[in-house]
């Protein structure tokens, strides 16, 4: 049965971070899930970072202006070593809005 740690569980604005501790050495993923909205017709799109880095992301298209949009849930692998970490969740362009109507979510599964 895989381990499962929820790192980020809350609402926005992006950027949102955490730091936790990796139970170990070896390939791991993350859980992606969240929400955004524009101005104007166009992409979504939120990247995830480890350490600084980005890892993966996740993205939608809206058609209607100001609507909160799901994004498409992603899982992204990583590998991990058995050290202390950050995640950061962020905005990929100047069209993808967040705020407290927004939720997000990223769990490690070991």
């Amino acid at each position: 049965m895989p381990l499962m740690q929820t790192l980020i569980s809350g609402v926005g604005p992006l950027p949102l971070s955490a730091t936790f501790k990796a139970k170990g050495d070896g390939d791991v993923f993350f859980y992606v899930s969240g929400s955004a909205w524009s101005d104007v017709a166009s992409t979504l799109h939120i990247q995830l970072l480890l350490d600084g880095t980005p890892i993966g992301d996740s993205k939608a298209f809206t058609n209607e202006p100001t609507s909160h949009k799901t994004l498409v849930p992603v899982f992204i692998p990583a590998n991990l070593t058995y050290d202390t970490h950050t995640i950061t969740l962020e905005a990929m362009n100047n069209t993808t809005n967040t705020d407290l109507n927004d939720n997000f979510q990223v769990v490690l599964i070991y």
